[in-house]
């Protein structure tokens, strides 16, 4: 068993899609892609479906993937609100990471979220993971 962290910035959108459900693809800034000890390959995209309830909390489930077929599965749950910025709101989430593929595979782990949402929907996310791996990649 061996551990990998990550710190990643991520920017995209969420498209409400009624009912308070999103959909939100956000991807790594070219120089933001993570170091992950030679997994990945490619640009990190996070795709996911959010649920937001009228209280302010919210659900996820996705998928955060590190290029050349290594990607990790997880379920998240946080909450949005206000911020300082009458434009944006701030939300953070606890994603628990549910499985992997590629050198991923069977992954565990937990990556936080803390993010920025704007009227128009444009996300800004910072990621910080702490990744176990069964296996060598």
């Amino acid at each position: 068993m061996r551990s990998v962290a990550f710190a990643i910035h991520l920017e995209g959108e969420a498209v409400e899609l009624g009912g308070g459900r999103f959909w939100v693809e956000t991807r790594a800034l070219p120089a933001g892609a993570p170091q992950l000890d030679g997994i990945g390959t490619g640009p990190a995209l996070c795709r996911r479906d959010l649920e937001l309830w009228e209280d302010g909390s919210l659900v996820e489930t996705g998928e955060f993937s590190f290029g050349g077929g290594d990607a990790i599965t997880f379920r998240a749950r946080g909450a949005l609100g206000a911020s300082p910025d009458p434009h944006r709101r701030h939300g953070t989430a606890v994603l628990e990471v549910t499985g992997g593929r590629g050198r991923l595979a069977g992954a565990r782990g937990y990556v936080t979220s803390n993010f920025l949402l704007s009227q128009g929907g444009e996300l800004t996310d910072h990621h910080l993971g702490l990744l176990f791996l069964e296996r060598p990649a």
